[in-house]
């Protein structure tokens, strides 16, 4: 039987590693998820600002050029933009979407073909993939960009951009003439703001307290953090969050405007940082984000937050307080299905624990005392009766990976305490699997299934 094979474009390190690096201690480092395709969505957890993934399914258009005869004659068809670019709209984008602005991540299908010729010099259907660029950072070529920056999500449209704006006057013959003017064939699919990773940074000392001025250096970082979640950095995506957050505390509001406004973006900060606290297995930190948020809500926290708050809780195995928040999610969408299967897990581990702990307690009362030890104490009965709960989940999440297509999975050793850690070990032991900790940090575990070497 033929392995699934899913191909991917290479990716590229946020920060240059040394060989010497890995080979001594090991070293941490992050990639580029942006180009992965996340097949479940986690409920509320993708904060994006596009609705119109739509343009994904559009059928490719052939990759033969639209034009074969002379520019000038094109040119003539076409809206002038300015004197180096014409612009010919052939599929109108979505009129309530804003045009690519600076500082966005954009998502593009394009090829370009010089004048007279039917095929093109690059396109990005050729590697059967979307393009995507941040804009104002210099990574195409300017024509390019500036013809990107006159349109909309979904459009697409025909280009002709002159040489200053591409190859300037002496090109790269053979394959890009000198003084050549190119066609270009260019489809929008999305694009989505980027913020600034800095912005808190370049507010002067003096004015980090002025409301008007950190405001907007706020809602700057919160873009970075949010752009940082779907590209997979949740680290940095914390940081951008806790900077925002700390930043706008520090203010002083002038009028109850101001005041307003900085709670609606102090209530989005804080979702947002839990929903990454989650994603970084810190339970701990997500229950004590939720008493701020209830604080900046009266007490009265939006679905997206008890939702985090109930996966917190039962990530602490605090399976009844999490139940008890699902159902408050659920109060307010009824007709979410995700919140319904968080409570039927929730349901089935509050009645696995209640099982164990009455089977605990039978045993208990059907055996008379031992003269070798003492008679169990209510505590001991309720303490067995929690490890038996405990060792029957990990058991049942080994057999659930023993049986899938994964080699290995990783989980953070600060969710379990020694007497867990210690079960988990001896299971895994049984199971012939392999437990590993990383040599960077302390706190990951990696879960791998033994290779078999065939002869």
């Amino acid at each position: 039987m033929e392995d699934n094979y899913f191909p991917c474009s290479p990716q590229l390190l946020k920060e240059p590693l040394s060989f010497a690096d890995l080979v001594g201690n090991g070293a941490e480092f992050e990639m580029d998820k942006s180009q992965e395709v996340n097949a479940c969505k986690e409920f509320l957890g993708d904060d994006s600002d596009s609705d119109y993934e739509d343009a994904e399914g559009v059928d490719n258009e052939a990759l033969l050029s639209p034009w074969t005869q002379s520019f000038d004659e094109l040119r003539a068809l076409m809206h002038r933009i300015d004197e180096h670019i014409y612009k010919r709209i052939t599929r109108e984008g979505h009129v309530d979407r804003d045009l690519v602005p600076e500082k966005a991540r954009v998502s593009i299908r394009y090829s370009g073909y010089w004048e007279g010729e039917g095929h093109p010099f690059d396109s990005s259907m050729l590697r059967g993939t979307k393009f995507e660029f941040e804009t104002g950072q210099k990574m195409v070529i300017e024509g390019l960009e500036a013809a990107v920056r006159t349109m909309r999500p979904y459009e697409q449209a025909e280009f002709i951009i002159s040489y200053k704006l591409l190859f300037r006057e002496l090109g790269c013959p053979p394959r890009i003439k000198p003084m050549a003017d190119g066609l270009f064939k260019v489809e929008v699919i999305d694009f989505s703001l980027i913020g600034d990773a800095e912005a808190i940074d370049a507010i002067p000392k003096e004015d980090r307290d002025k409301f008007c001025v950190v405001y907007p250096k706020a809602q700057d970082m919160h873009l970075y953090g949010k752009d940082c979640v779907k590209r997979g950095r949740y680290r940095n995506a914390a940081t951008a969050f806790e900077r925002a957050i700390n930043s706008l505390n520090y203010c002083r509001m002038a009028n109850d405007e101001q005041e307003r406004r900085q709670t609606e973006l102090l209530i989005t900060l804080t979702q947002n940082l839990m929903i990454v606290y989650n994603k970084l297995n810190k339970p701990q930190r997500v229950c004590i984000m939720m008493k701020s948020l209830r604080r900046l809500t009266e007490n009265n926290p939006s679905c997206k937050a008890l939702f985090q708050e109930g996966r917190a809780l039962a990530a602490l195995g605090e399976y009844d307080r999490a139940r008890n928040v699902f159902l408050q999610a659920q109060s307010k969408q009824p007709e979410n299905t995700q919140i319904s299967d968080e409570i039927i897990s929730m349901n089935k581990r509050i009645s696995k624990y209640k099982e164990a702990s009455r089977d605990l307690w039978s045993r208990a009362f059907s055996v008379k005392n031992s003269k070798s030890a003492g008679p169990k104490t209510a505590a001991d009965l309720e303490k067995e009766a929690k490890e038996q709960c405990f060792k029957d989940e990990i058991k049942d999440i080994i057999k659930e990976f023993e049986n899938s297509g994964d080699k290995s999975m990783g989980f953070s050793r600060k969710m379990f305490s020694d007497a867990q850690f210690g079960i988990i070990c001896n299971l895994v032991k049984d199971h012939n699997m392999n437990l590993t900790l990383s040599p960077i940090h302390e706190d990951v575990l990696t879960l791998s299934k033994v290779e078999v070497k065939s002869d």
